[in-house]
């Protein structure tokens, strides 16, 4: 849903310290070949990095990995006609909010109990693998968004959520051609980063297990109000206009690590910072990326699951993370390879330390793009109050999924 581009040439740095995954398979013949999708790759450095991931992995098991790319756009509509006429790969790359369509009905495979230890792994991205309470996948790389500020008009990044609201004020006050903060709109992008606020106000989207919707409760409706209340220091008349904030022309925006090398290259003299959230009770943020599955009428479960936990384990999983644009899901790999990232990056790294998992339901996009963000927009645009269109939102909500709670 989201992507973004963060260094190929760190992704290269690491090559040489790439490690085979040890020891031989014992089941696996000469003939054995495992088959894996993956999207096109972003860069040919990032292909290097494939390349030598996958040589590594066949020499030290005695078998053949064919790695099938394809172009990001056209992957889902060739994977959906491959699960229909039951031609699927073995293992391949799979977008969080499919992970529960495709388990729910069969497509993928549990992960086997003590492949990996879980606690390797951050729980957030760990997370967006599990559908009622069991594993469906690993997380091959993970991002989310933090704040941009620019340091002439914002020398201090705020923490809190009264901390960006006076930021906010005190930017459009002293120039009232400058708007404090690009405010997100409700759209299906403000509707997969508004989670992150409603986690730091103590918040949950919803209750799986018992079948609730709690996106309307009072952590929810202070995460919308709180945007509703940067408007007035943060016009729309001014914040519509094209790249308000690499123009100078707020203080501060949302956006993912994407968006740090974009205006390096594009506003070389803006000076800008990145930092964490704000929040109001907690540290949280949203999460996005990509994981890796197992499909149910594949070949050689054993030895695709043996695939996965090479592709991020501790001495993998940063280089391969990088490669696909992200941050590695593997703790271990993560705390050691943090510089690489570069200062500008660090804020995603905490961000990811606290990220929550969207819900995992079949229906969670629709419920977004469809429900959630016009709700947002029927806020921010004063048709409603925060709690009036978030009640609304979860009736509708609850209509979809069939909830009665």
């Amino acid at each position: 849903m989201i992507r973004r581009v963060t260094g190929a040439a760190t992704g290269m740095a690491l090559l040489a310290g790439l490690v085979a995954c040890g020891g031989g398979n014992g089941t696996a013949s000469e003939a054995t070949t495992l088959t894996y999708w993956m999207f096109q790759d972003r860069t040919p450095q990032a292909g290097e990095v494939v390349e030598k991931l996958r040589t590594d992995f066949e020499k030290a098991n005695n078998v053949t990995v064919k790695i099938v790319k394809i172009p990001k756009d056209d992957y889902n509509t060739k994977l959906g006609s491959a699960v229909a006429a039951g031609t699927v790969p073995d293992v391949g790359i799979l977008d969080q909010p499919l992970v529960a369509r495709y388990a729910l009905d069969g497509t993928i495979s549990e992960m086997p109990a003590g492949t990996v230890d879980e606690k390797a792994y951050y729980p957030g991205a760990l997370n967006t693998n599990k559908v009622s309470g069991k594993i469906y996948g690993l997380p091959l790389d993970h991002t989310a968004v933090a704040l941009f500020y620019n340091k002439k008009l914002v020398p201090t990044p705020p923490k809190t959520w009264d901390e960006l609201k006076q930021t906010a004020a005190k930017v459009h006050q002293d120039d009232p051609k400058i708007a404090g903060m690009v405010v997100p709109k409700g759209d299906g992008y403000g509707g997969w980063m508004w989670p992150g606020f409603l986690a730091g106000a103590g918040g949950s989207l919803v209750d799986e297990k018992d079948k609730k919707i709690l996106f309307d409760q009072q952590p929810g409706v202070d995460a919308l109000q709180l945007w509703v209340d940067l408007l007035p220091s943060s016009p729309r008349a001014i914040t519509d206009s094209d790249k308000a904030f690499e123009n100078g022309l707020a203080g501060m925006m949302i956006s993912g690590p994407w968006d740090v090398a974009n205006i390096k290259e594009q506003f070389p003299d803006l000076e800008f910072g990145t930092a964490p959230l704000p929040y109001k009770t907690e540290p949280a943020g949203n999460i996005g990326g990509e994981n890796a599955v197992v499909f149910s009428k594949g070949k050689n479960a054993e030895l695709a699951w043996k695939w996965l936990t090479y592709l991020t384990n501790a001495d993998n999983n940063t280089a391969l993370a990088q490669a696909l644009g992200g941050f590695p899901t593997n703790v271990a790999a993560a705390e050691r390879d943090a510089a690489t990232f570069g200062p500008d990056q660090a804020a995603f790294l905490e961000q990811l330390k606290v990220a929550h998992a969207r819900p995992a339901l079949p229906e969670w996009i629709q419920i977004n793009d469809e429900i959630i963000a016009p709700a947002i927009e029927s806020a921010l645009s004063g048709k409603a109050t925060s709690q009036q269109a978030l009640t609304e939102a979860a009736t509708k909500t609850r209509a979809l999924l069939g909830w009665n709670g």
